[in-house]
């Protein structure tokens, strides 16, 4: 995209969306700063282990680990969730769960590793790999974007007018169809964000404004 449509498009994102999309994002990220209170294990991973099953799902509680990635988090990017048996399988897997998680905040391992580790090990986490995705996101907000569909993140590439087929050949040395579901969304993930960071309209936005400008103006269909 060049300099001139995007400044248009930004120009019309300011004036329809801006200010309720700049107030969720506030609200949003207060939450997350909440969550990462309670569950701290980027900073301090040795608490993965006190993680009980009651504490990864428990209906009729308020806190537990995923309640807040399904629902209190929802405004950081919805999961669509169809059935409670995708949190059973978690909680009724409470090791692999934990071990997910190390590999999850383990900040030597790259965003695809972590995307590509054994998540279809518990019933419905694998496919798109979206829980990971997001919990992903939860913990590195300033290394990734809320956008956990792979055909997502294709779209808003497209629309940005970023090349992420040639661009894998040129940065991977592999087509993109022989990407695994990680090494996609680390590719799509990074292209997006340098598109954000390299433009001066917005360098300065929180990538998850940046993702709300997004949904905005380049709806999918």
């Amino acid at each position: 995209m060049d300099r001139e449509k995007l400044i248009v498009k930004v120009k019309e994102f300011e004036k329809e969306f801006e200010v309720e999309a700049k107030k969720n994002v506030e609200n949003a990220l207060e939450k997350l700063r909440e969550f990462l209170g309670l569950y701290p294990y980027r900073e301090h991973p040795e608490e993965i282990d006190l993680l009980t099953p009651e504490k990864i799902y428990n209906p009729g509680a308020d806190d537990y680990f995923f309640l807040w990635i399904e629902h209190k988090l929802k405004d950081l990017g919805h999961l669509g969730i169809g059935s409670a048996l995708v949190w059973e399988n978690a909680r009724d897997n409470p090791g692999k769960i934990k071990e997910l998680l190390k590999t999850t905040v383990d900040d030597n391992l790259t965003i695809s590793q972590k995307i590509d580790s054994h998540w279809e090990d518990i019933k419905y986490f694998g496919g798109d790999r979206m829980i990971a995705k997001k919990i992903l996101y939860c913990y590195y907000p300033d290394r990734c974007i809320p956008v956990f569909k792979t055909e997502y993140l294709e779209h808003f590439a497209n629309q940005l007018g970023i090349d992420y087929r040639k661009e894998a050949y040129e940065s991977l040395g592999k087509s993109y169809e022989m990407l695994s579901i990680g090494q996609r969304f680390e590719h799509l993930n990074n292209l997006l964000l340098q598109f954000k960071n390299k433009e001066e309209e917005t360098k300065n936005w929180d990538n998850l404004l940046f993702v709300h400008f997004l949904y905005d103006i380049f709806p999918p269909a």
